[in-house]
């Protein structure tokens, strides 16, 4: 029996709670900096396309609708709460290294960010 995996915009709550950790995460870090709103971007932009991947969603229509339901991007240009809480936070080179490097979105927030 095949069973159907879960949009990415039904799974947002667990997105949602992978985020704020990723804010959490970013004081426990050793030396580094603030985190700019870039830096957090390419994060959040990382966790969501390694998700996509796993739930093999290729088609690029899909792929931008689900991207911009995940990332709460609004039309009207407004900055996602999840941004706004990782800006300032502290980074370090590395740990965004191990992001771009990362093959899941769970080595993110389980190694990359701790």
């Amino acid at each position: 029996m095949l069973m159907k995996m879960p949009a990415i915009g039904a799974r947002r709550p667990r997105f949602l709670l992978a985020a704020s950790g990723i804010v959490v995460c970013l004081f426990a870090s050793g030396c580094g900096h603030p985190a700019t709103e870039a830096e957090c971007q390419i994060i959040v932009e990382r966790i969501v396309e390694l998700e996509l991947k796993a739930q093999h969603v290729t088609d690029p229509e899909e792929v931008a609708k689900r991207r911009g339901e995940s990332l709460g991007i609004s039309s009207d240009g407004g900055k996602p709460e999840f941004l706004e809480g990782c800006v300032g936070k502290h980074i370090t080179e590395r740990a965004l290294a191990c992001v771009r490097r990362a093959e899941t979105a769970s080595e993110i927030t389980d190694r990359c960010l701790q």
